[in-house]
């Protein structure tokens, strides 16, 4: 089934390029891990990196907790540039909702799509940039589309070059690019982390069998939490040359 996969989304990207061509050139990398494949290639002035996936848990996991694309020039796993979107400082919109739906087969990607927020981050060398993603004075273009007919879900952004490396003539045939999905902080992490403890302090004190039994009753609250967002477990932590 994963080859089967693998095979729709290889044969489904040569379409992307035949009607995209104006934005993927000839000499593109592509890279698969997992559901996902990973298209990259650059021309004199931008990197353009596209990851499409028919898994809509992967998807899904990808619009509620967005991603961070790192450009690392040296070839290594250096996190010093980045752009991340969505950018927020507060837990996934779309988590309560994901909650309510729990049949992942009837959601609206489209619709989903279209709520995003607009604001990303940009990062060189700890210096941050909050911008707008359909219109910024960064040059940097960032899409998420889902088509329908083929349920292929795409994350594609164009960033210049010289936003990865401000000296000019920079080699860029090095160039690796890290894909990671970000890790939301707010009250929904800051209450499991309190609940944990407490369940730590009360198991902790006294007879074996009082112990064992909150031991016991602590995995059944996990057990449920994890059963609550398994579209949130497929999650995206890759590396990948970029020549």
């Amino acid at each position: 089934m994963k080859h089967l996969i693998i095979a729709f989304l290889t044969l489904s990207s040569f379409h992307f390029y035949a009607s995209n061509n104006r934005i993927f050139v000839a000499d593109t990398t592509q890279v698969t891990n997992e559901s996902v494949l990973y298209k990259v290639s650059q021309d004199d002035n931008y990197v353009y990196v596209n990851l499409s996936t028919v898994e809509k848990k992967t998807a899904m996991s990808i619009l509620k907790n967005g991603l961070t694309i790192y450009y690392d020039i040296k070839g290594k796993k250096k996190k010093d540039v980045y752009v991340k979107y969505p950018y927020s400082n507060e837990p996934g919109q779309f988590r309560q909702e994901g909650q309510r739906n729990s049949d992942i087969t009837t959601i609206d990607f489209e619709s989903k799509i279209e709520k995003l927020p607009a604001e990303a981050e940009y990062n060189s060398f700890d210096d941050k940039q909050t911008f707008n993603k359909d219109l910024n004075s960064l040059d940097i273009t960032i899409e998420n589309k889902y088509t329908a007919s083929n349920e292929i879900f795409e994350f594609s952004i164009k960033i210049p070059k010289y936003r990865i490396a401000s000296k000019e003539n920079t080699d860029f045939s090095k160039l690796s690019i890290g894909v990671v999905t970000n890790k939301k902080e707010g009250n929904f992490n800051k209450s499991r982390n309190e609940g944990q403890s407490q369940g730590m302090r009360s198991g902790g004190g006294r007879g074996g069998r009082r112990g064992g039994g909150n031991r016991g009753g602590g995995m059944g609250r996990q057990g449920g939490q994890d059963a609550g967002s398994r579209s949130e477990n497929a999650t995206i932590d890759f590396w990948f040359d970029a020549n």
